[in-house]
């Protein structure tokens, strides 16, 4: 067989993805096949800013993802002996990484030239601008979530339990279903003495609607991994901004359904392609806005749509 070089990496599927693309079509594609154009020798300008603008992050997702390196570390300290840390010490951890986003993000045209390895807020790149007031909100924000942490359930149990897997932050796990990988991304599993597999996903912020949606891939990647059935799984989000948390608990039966949501999802990805195989997409405008434009200055990839959004709304006026 002849080898085909494909300029896009293999067609894979996770709950984010899902989302993306249901949430606008063209901003699935700016993210999932503009952005990698960016690699090839001769990729055009779009390609190259997709790429740095994919990589852009906000004060919500470093709060968030500075919160999750603290939970990891703590844990992992914990279990290897180390005193338990206070909420002032993990602070001091969080502190240093959103200091670090801040400083890079002050700094453009070293963010430029390596996007992937530094940070850069969107509020700073498209000039919105973060207040003193969003910042004190989120040092209170997560001080809070901290707090709870170290009083959650969940951290209690993992210190207790006899296996534990720990996930650092932006690092996903895999399965697989009919040839397509599956991409998963728990912050946390263990399992307790009683046998019993528990995933955890810590949230900094507001209750989301899909999170069964996405407790519901967890325990799926749970009971394929250690192949264990449904009624020995748990998946339990723990909202730390609040101090309470959602335990799932789902069938085989829910599990099977989960399988055949994602066969579906798979399916509408894949009319979007013309070449299933080599996962190449349509040209960019077959992939069309969302029809509510009125959020599209908060997404990454706002510059590229500037123009389109404009002429969507311009009248004989």
């Amino acid at each position: 067989m002849t080898y085909e070089r494909s300029l896009y990496p293999k067609l894979s599927w996770s709950h984010s993805r899902r989302r993306t693309f249901q949430e606008c079509p063209r901003k699935y594609f700016y993210h999932y096949y503009e952005s990698n154009a960016s690699r090839e020798p001769d990729a055009s300008e779009t390609s190259v800013l997709a790429y740095r603008l994919k990589n852009l992050t906000s004060l919500a997702l470093e709060v968030g993802a500075a919160l999750h390196e603290a939970a990891s570390t703590a844990i992992d300290q914990a279990r290897s002996g180390v005193p338990v840390p206070t909420v002032e010490e993990l602070y001091a951890q969080a502190r240093k990484r959103l200091n670090k986003a801040w400083a890079d993000s002050k700094d453009r045209q070293s963010w430029w030239r390596s996007p992937k390895w530094r940070r850069m807020f969107h509020e700073f790149y498209y000039d919105t601008g973060i207040g003193e007031d969003r910042i004190a909100s989120a040092k209170e924000q997560l001080m809070a979530c901290l707090a709870n942490f170290l009083d959650s359930v969940s951290y209690r149990e993992a210190l207790a339990s006899p296996r534990v897997e720990i996930r650092n932050v932006e690092e996903f796990v895999t399965f697989d279903i009919d040839g397509t990988d599956i991409h998963a991304v728990p912050d946390l599993i263990y399992r307790r003495g009683d046998n019993v597999w528990v995933v955890v996903d810590w949230k900094s912020g507001n209750r989301q609607d899909d999170n069964a949606e996405q407790a519901l891939v967890y325990a799926l990647f749970v009971r394929q991994r250690y192949e264990v059935s449904a009624s020995d799984v748990r998946v339990r989000v723990e909202q730390l901004a609040t101090g309470d948390f959602d335990d799932y608990q789902f069938t085989d039966d829910d599990l099977d359904g989960c399988v055949e949501t994602i066969r579906d999802s798979i399916a509408a990805m894949k009319t979007y392609l013309i070449d299933a195989g080599l996962n190449t997409p349509v040209a960019r405008d077959g992939f069309p806005l969302r029809t509510d434009t009125s959020v599209c200055r908060f997404c990454n990839f706002y510059e590229l749509c500037t123009d389109e959004i404009a002429s969507m709304h311009a009248g004989p006026f």
